[in-house]
């Protein structure tokens, strides 16, 4: 006896709705996508720097979310597959560096890596074989070999295109549409604050420039006492610099002082930048909770997936993969781990089994 085909809705088009309607329709179910803006929506995703580094992230993650970092990268390898380069998918690690007077905060980052991480201190002669045009500025570095960064709105659209999903640009409410749907996937980041017990909002704030006499391979974390500022090549000789960390959720304008923070930070990896063309400066809400940690929590047929921070690329196809597997009542290892202490999860579990 086949099953009947799950009827699914979606609220919010940011990458963790879009993964989530990818899984589930991938699955079978009849999936639509509601987003209020037009698509691809302008949300922190599109915002993203598009970064994939779990271990880049270790003094605020968890060693077990680190597996599910990544899980995550190869989900991405495996579904961009050949379209890999449209979507600016690259492997080639992260590289860590400082300036001589903040080389502590970079020794300070180095004691959260366990003995059997993937990474390797490199001295000023590899960084020179990894990064050549940065090499007579930094004396030594980390590089963390299996992390990976992609181009966020490329990405997205690239979801869209390909989605075996529908899209209603109209804005709708989960209670609304509960009695519609045999499950309605809430995805709408810091919108749902106000149906979400203990979400804040972050902003984040990047500058997107063009240097045409500078190139990089892969990512570069510039460490910084107050935050790390990270810089991710794009094509076309463009590399989008961000990582400014501020408790606010009512202004999204990027700030005077966050602007000279971002461009001084490129000035100082290299002059070249002097004379770089700023192509953009924006700024997005990020949803979190207390723990920075994303989470999946239930109520009625209404899963709602938030609080991703500034993990939304890296992980949320796992958290789509689990809310597929919850949705069809199929086991998924790290299904526990993104519900946490959900007790309401844990029977209908034990019942579906019995």
């Amino acid at each position: 006896m086949s099953t009947p085909q799950k009827n699914v809705a979606v609220i919010g088009a940011g990458i963790m709705g879009l993964c989530t309607a990818r899984e589930l329709s991938q699955a079978g179910a009849h999936v639509v996508v509601y987003e209020k803006n037009t698509l691809p929506s302008k949300n922190a995703s599109f915002m993203a720097g598009g970064m994939l580094a779990p271990y880049s992230e270790i003094e605020h993650m968890p060693p077990e979310w680190v597996q599910a970092g990544l899980n995550g990268i190869e989900y991405w390898r495996a579904i961009l597959g050949q379209e890999s380069a449209q979507a600016e998918f690259s492997c080639k690690g992260s590289l860590l560096i400082a300036h001589k007077e903040d080389q502590y905060v970079l020794e300070r980052f180095k004691t959260h890596l366990s003995a059997n991480t993937n990474c390797q201190n490199v001295s000023k002669a590899e960084v020179a074989q990894l990064e050549p045009q940065i090499a007579e500025r930094f004396d030594n570095g980390v590089f963390l070999k299996e992390e990976a960064h992609l181009h966020p709105q490329k990405t997205m659209q690239l979801i869209i295109d390909r989605g075996a999903f529908e899209m209603r640009q109209e804005e709708a409410a989960p209670s609304a549409l509960s009695e519609q749907y045999d499950h309605v996937i809430d995805c709408r980041g810091y919108d749902a604050e106000k149906q979400t017990p203990g979400l804040r909002g972050v902003k984040g704030e990047i500058a997107i420039v063009r240097n045409t006499e500078f190139y990089l391979e892969r990512p570069v974390r510039l460490m910084h006492p107050r935050y790390p500022l990270y810089i991710v090549p794009r094509k076309g000789n463009i590399f989008m610099i961000g990582a400014t960390v501020i408790e606010a959720a009512n202004n999204e304008h990027v700030s005077v002082r966050s602007s000279l923070e971002l461009l001084s930070a490129l000035y100082s990896l290299h002059p070249s930048f002097g004379d770089a063309q700023i192509l953009d400066m924006s700024a997005g809400i990020r949803p979190a909770y207390a723990d920075n940690l994303p989470r999946i929590t239930l109520q009625d047929n209404i899963v709602r997936c938030n609080g991703l921070f500034r993990h939304g690329y890296l992980l949320a196809p796992v958290m789509a993969q689990c809310v597929e597997h919850m949705i069809h009542n199929k086991h998924h290892d790290l299904t526990a781990l993104l519900m946490g202490e959900n007790h309401e999860y844990k029977n209908q579990r034990k019942s579906a089994e019995l």
